[in-house]
C-alpha cells in the first residue's frame, strides 16, 4: 500500500482554516466574557441620607427605618444582601469604633443566640480609616434546613456619624459575593445631605 500524498497547496489551505476557526472561537470568548462581566458588574446609584452607593442592577432596594437607611437584597440568592445604616457620634470627638461595633455586637447577640463575632479589627478600606467586624449566625427562620449565615461589618467615620456597610451572604458564597461587595462599599460617598 502506498501513502497517499496531499498537495501541499491543500495542507496550507487547511491549516490557515484551522487558524482562522480556532481564531474565530477564541475571539468569540473573549466577547462572551466581556459582556458577561459588564452585565454582572453594571449598578445603580442609591442615594439617601446625604451617602451615595451604588448598588448592583436588579437588586431589590427597601427603604430602612432608624438607623437602619436601606437594604439592598439580591433576588438571585436572597439570603445575599448589603445593609447601609448610619449610626451618631459625638460631632467633636474621634468616634470609638472598636467601643461602637462592640455595643452593636451585644445588642445583636441578645436578639439572635446564634450570633457570633469571628474577628474584629481595625483597617485602612480604599484609603479610609475604618473597622471591620467579621460574623456568623444560623438562620433559623427560612424553610428547610438551617444554614449558617457569614457577615462583614465595615464602620466609617464621617463627621457627625458612622457609616455601616453590611454585607451577608450564605457561607457557601460569601467568598464569591465579597468582591462586589467591596466595589459597593469603595463607591461610598458623602454627598453631605
Amino acid at each position: 500500500m502506498t501513502p497517499v500524498s496531499v498537495p501541499q497547496q491543500n495542507m496550507a489551505h487547511e491549516r490557515r482554516s484551522a487558524l482562522l476557526v480556532v481564531g474565530l472561537v477564541i475571539l468569540s470568548l473573549l466577547i462572551g466574557w466581556q459582556v458577561k462581566t459588564a452585565i454582572q458588574n453594571a449598578t445603580r446609584t442609591v442615594e439617601v441620607s446625604g451617602l451615595t452607593v451604588n448598588v448592583p442592577d436588579g437588586w431589590l432596594v427597601q427603604e430602612g427605618a432608624g438607623d437602619l437607611l436601606f437594604v439592598a437584597r439580591n433576588p438571585l440568592a436572597i439570603d445575599e444582601l448589603y445593609r447601609v445604616s448610619q449610626l451618631p457620634a459625638e460631632p467633636d470627638l474621634a468616634p470609638d469604633l472598636a467601643a461602637l461595633a462592640e455595643n452593636r455586637n451585644l445588642a445583636r447577640a441578645r436578639l439572635d443566640d446564634s450570633y457570633r463575632v469571628l474577628s474584629a479589627e481595625p483597617i485602612v478600606f480604599a484609603g479610609r480609616d475604618g473597622y471591620k467586624v467579621s460574623f456568623a449566625r444560623v438562620d433559623l427562620d427560612s424553610p428547610g434546613i438551617p444554614h449558617v449565615i457569614e457577615g462583614l461589618d465595615y464602620y466609617f467615620p464621617e463627621g457627625d456619624r458612622v457609616n455601616v456597610l453590611s454585607l451577608e451572604a450564605e457561607s457557601e458564597s460569601f467568598a464569591d459575593a465579597l468582591p462586589a461587595f467591596q466595589r459597593f462599599a469603595q463607591s461610598m460617598t458623602n454627598t453631605g445631605g
